[in-house]
């Protein structure tokens, strides 16, 4: 929509505001003839809606170093979101934002498929596609709040098709072999590491940097006040694992770290001693992180819903717990036929 106003002049004269409301925008101009104002007007709107007029950015370009400082001071953001970051500042951090192209953000999608990471592995599909989408975020906010930028250029990379979700976990003869191989480990605090893991669904992380004030013995309570997402929830913890942890604050000094390094100031690492207790315990194709899959398993079995077993492992999405959604129909299954047993029993069909 757009309009043209005469403004007079003290001295008899005129001049002509142009003004043009698009896209959520509004645009004015002055001009002396009424002409100059018509061909503006029909040119600044042919450009906004092919994208060459963006009036929004500052004069000051800033760079993508600029931007991610500002992110992470008014976005929270977790311990995964901030190795993304930093990895998309390392590539892009001299250019300015608004000067960034998609064949950039190809060139260096490519760039996370092929290189390997710290570990020395080569990043998986859905990895990078979790890189790119922590790197839309960042330019969607200087897009949409600080107007650094005219679009969101990730918007147009095709994201990496992800195999199918595992939902590997444990059955009980391997949960019996995998606990007496960590009661055999070389490290003492495994055991009660590895029982945490089982019985509350958390991640590795999550249970290794768990503090003494994150846990509520008398309530049997813990707290995830630093998690993948960065929301915090809240797990009840009962039996056996709350026993040990009682055990435990009785025989440690109950401030700091549950499972504290050896200068206390950082968390024990667990990950040598969890890799030698599962080749012990002869699990095939299992990783730390299928605990989570086990504890969902184990829920699911004592008749909890999709979303109640989301809320309990932190999942923002029901999508994201729909991978035990095959277990829940064999369940079902199992219902429907004790149903039908119990319901046409003695009924004979003349």
């Amino acid at each position: 929509m757009s309009s043209i106003r005469e403004r007079p002049l003290k001295n008899g004269g005129c001049r002509y505001q142009a003004e043009i409301r698009l896209k959520g925008r509004t645009i004015t101009a002055t001009f002396d003839r009424k002409t100059d104002a018509k061909n503006w007007m029909q040119k600044t709107e042919a450009d906004i809606r092919c994208g060459y007029h963006q009036p929004h950015l500052h004069e000051k370009k800033h760079t993508f170093r600029e931007a991610a400082e500002r992110y992470s001071k008014e976005h929270p953001i977790s311990i995964a979101k901030k190795g993304h970051i930093e990895w998309w500042v390392k590539e892009l951090g001299s250019l300015y934002v608004q000067d960034i192209r998609a064949s950039a953000i190809s060139e260096k999608k490519q760039k996370l498929l092929t290189e390997p990471n710290q570990k020395g592995c080569v990043r998986r599909k859905s990895t990078c596609n979790r890189y790119l989408a922590t790197l839309s975020h960042l330019l969607g906010v200087c897009v949409k709040e600080w107007e650094w930028a005219p679009e969101n250029v990730v918007r147009k990379i095709s994201r990496e098709k992800e195999p199918r979700e595992r939902t590997r976990f444990l059955t009980r003869e391997e949960r019996q072999r995998f606990f007496g191989a960590c009661l055999k480990s070389e490290n003492p605090n495994l055991f009660v590491f590895v029982v945490l893991l089982l019985s509350t669904g958390c991640r590795y992380n999550e249970i290794r940097s768990l503090k003494w004030v994150d846990v509520d013995l008398v309530q049997g309570r813990i707290t995830i006040t630093k998690s993948k997402n960065s929301d915090m929830r809240s797990i009840p913890i009962r039996g056996m694992p709350l026993d040990l942890l009682r055990d435990r604050s009785s025989k440690h000094l109950s401030i700091g770290y549950i499972f504290p390094g050896q200068d206390k100031s950082k968390p024990l690492e667990f990950r040598r001693s969890l890799k030698t207790a599962i080749h012990r315990a002869k699990l095939k194709d299992f990783r730390p992180h299928d605990c989570r899959h086990s504890y969902a398993t184990e829920m699911l079995a004592q008749g909890l819903s999709l979303g109640e077993i989301g809320h309990l492992l932190g999942h923002r999405s029901v999508s994201m717990t729909r991978r035990y959604a095959h277990l829940v129909e064999s369940r079902s299954i199992d219902a429907v036929s004790k149903m039908s047993e119990q319901i046409f029993q003695g009924f004979e069909n003349d």
